[in-house]
């Protein structure tokens, strides 16, 4: 046995692919690459195969994460072979082994960090916007639950926003775990942003160790 993770990038000719769409691509690819995906038990077995975070539809990323467990250990050509499967717009940027008791990656993600190109206008508008966010204690939010809608203050969930001026840039370090989410267009709305379609990604997804945040291809297990 074997249990990897995989990093990849999701580009734009892949973001208005569908999270299942996404799992169906990734499946035939390891079938293609000719590796022993490992199958779970009982009467429905399916690959043991899960995504660290589920990305909405329309949104890039440099920072992708697969969980996969293999029936067997495999070569060194096995990732370049994967590597090759893939269609254009996804493309496999590192990988590592890790030990098979170590929890589901999908519950150790405790963040995400996002970006947004800026236009020249929205640079200095924003600039003051994000210091009145960042300075008020409570944001509440309404968000639509099954029942009934729900107010969630995500204020102690935004561990990070700024304005790259050279860059021109928005970033945002936002909760995206078991202890809470912040979607992205949450505090976009906020800062009275306008629409951003094709404009936002996913720069990279981080765990929590001991107490800081760590990419999940540079966290220790000793």
């Amino acid at each position: 046995m074997m249990r990897v993770w995989i990093k990849f990038a999701k580009e734009s000719p892949m973001r208005f692919l569908s999270h299942l769409d996404l799992m169906r691509v990734w499946q035939r690819a390891i079938r293609r690459a000719g590796l022993p995906v490992a199958y779970s038990a009982g009467f429905n077995p399916h690959p043991k195969i899960s995504f660290a975070s589920a990305l909405a539809v329309g949104v890039t990323s440099d920072g992708e994460y697969l969980d996969i467990q293999f029936a067997e250990l495999l070569g060194g050509t096995a990732f370049e072979r994967l590597a090759e499967t893939l269609p254009h717009g996804l493309k496999l940027l590192d990988w590592r082994q890790i030990p098979e008791a170590t929890p589901a990656l999908m519950s150790l993600v405790c963040a995400a960090q996002w970006e947004l190109p800026l236009q020249a206008e929205e640079n200095h508008m924003l600039q003051e916007a994000l210091q009145r966010l960042l300075a008020t204690s409570s944001l509440p939010v309404e968000r639509e639950g099954k029942k009934a809608i729900k107010t969630v203050d995500i204020r102690p969930l935004i561990y990070g926003l700024e304005v790259d001026e050279k860059e021109s840039c928005l970033r945002m370090l936002l909760a995206s775990g078991g202890e809470g989410v912040v979607r992205p267009g949450e505090v976009l709305k906020l800062l009275r942003l306008p629409a951003i379609e094709g404009r936002l990604r996913r720069r990279e997804l981080y765990v929590t160790s001991g107490h800081c945040f760590q990419e999940p291809m540079t966290v220790s297990f000793n």
